[in-house]
């Protein structure tokens, strides 16, 4: 969804010279195009993203460690080596193809040194324009250690509340852009809408007599609610995230089997890869600002239809990310995964206790025995 909506947004000159883009084309807006722009809804992605994140990252906390401390330094720690070797990765390649061929998505200035460290810092991402969601993750993880730890003690409240205040501040302006473009700062409150997935999916999915018909409803809620309720209006966004939350947590918790073992490994696999597609995605981008509109523009005056145009182009997108997501995935993404588990579950686990010798005299020598038992190291993801 995010690669279409990148693609589509490539521009092109029609015949009465006015420029036009690939998708949501003005003027003859057409049933392909509304159809295409439902599918293309790249933003619609992104809110799912942030529930499902929110529903993965609670999931690793409740197998963390039952120790608060251990915990929060396994979960902070591996969100760290989770993100951080992609993009600085995928930072690399941008300022490859940008010192080789003169190529980025933004002006020279932003690959000075300053500019440079801002955006690993993910303070300022201009040079990949997906990172803005990234500065939301970054804030999410210790949001959401807060709300658990907060939810064990307190329950249903604790995390009620939180996602009540992010909600209702997400209809303000001034809360929106709390950080840069596209000042999505609001969208908070999906990762907490993605962890009551997690924490309540469960019970209210087996309760459910008809949970096909329902995921039938949250997929077409889904689609529907940008072309009916508006493009980026905060209610969209809101129902987006509802929707997003009932399909995850009926996809989790619901009676959906794999409908193939070859479909199931082609989702495993987009699935693996999805994080630096995403973060890659944007390359796809370079050649709208480099030349192509005029190829696309004398293809479409030729007879070329918009959307059979985007879709070649998407094609060719999709499988030039895919590979290079794939690379990313196999030789950063993983070993840094790797390393981030070693150093925090090294680091967290305490030496296991000694066990005391029995005294003298007992009838029973084990009674006095200290139980040695293993010590978990909680997972991560």
């Amino acid at each position: 969804m995010v690669a279409l909506f990148h693609v589509g947004l490539t521009p092109y000159v029609d015949a009465m010279g006015h420029q036009q883009r690939l998708i949501a084309r003005s003027g003859d807006f057409s049933l392909g195009d509304a159809i295409a722009r439902i599918l293309g809804n790249g933003p619609g992605a992104v809110i799912f993203f942030f529930v499902l994140s929110g529903f993965v990252l609670t999931k690793v906390l409740k197998n963390g460690p039952s120790n608060a401390g251990q915990n929060s330094w396994q979960f902070l720690t591996g969100r760290i080596f989770r993100l951080y070797p992609a993009i600085l990765s995928t930072l690399t390649i941008f300022i490859a193809i940008f010192l080789l061929s003169g190529h980025s998505l933004t002006g020279a200035d932003e690959f000075k040194p300053t500019s440079l460290l801002l955006n690993a810092l993910l303070i300022r991402p201009t040079i990949d324009s997906v990172m803005w969601s990234l500065q939301l993750e970054l804030i999410a993880a210790p949001m959401l250690l807060l709300i658990y730890f907060a939810w064990q003690r307190f329950g249903a409240p604790a995390v009620l509340l939180p996602y009540a205040l992010l909600l209702i501040l997400s209809f303000t302006s001034v809360w929106n852009h709390l950080i840069g473009p596209p000042f999505s700062f609001g969208q908070m409150y999906a990762f907490v809408a993605g962890m009551l997935a997690f924490l309540y999916g469960a019970t209210i999915v087996q309760k459910l007599k008809s949970p096909r018909l329902w995921l039938a409803v949250a997929l077409l809620g889904f689609a529907l609610t940008r072309p009916i309720i508006g493009w980026s209006s905060y209610w969209t966004i809101w129902l987006e995230t509802i929707f997003g939350a009932t399909i995850v947590a009926l996809l989790a918790f619901g009676p959906f089997p794999p409908s193939s073992a070859s479909a199931f490994r082609a989702a495993r696999f987009l699935g693996k890869i999805s994080f630096s597609f995403y973060l890659l995605s944007p390359i796809a981008l370079l050649p709208q600002h480099h030349g192509i509109s005029e190829y696309l523009t004398s293809a479409i005056s030729a007879g070329a239809h918009p959307l059979l145009v985007c879709a070649g182009l998407f094609v060719c997108a999709v499988a030039l990310t895919a590979l290079l997501a794939w690379l990313q995935f196999n030789f950063i993404e993983r070993p840094g995964i790797i390393f981030g588990r070693t150093i925090s579950v090294g680091l967290s686990t305490p030496a296991a206790p000694i066990p005391t010798p029995p005294r003298a005299g007992l009838d029973n020598p084990h009674e006095s025995l200290v139980e040695c038992r293993p010590v978990h190291s909680g997972r991560n993801t």
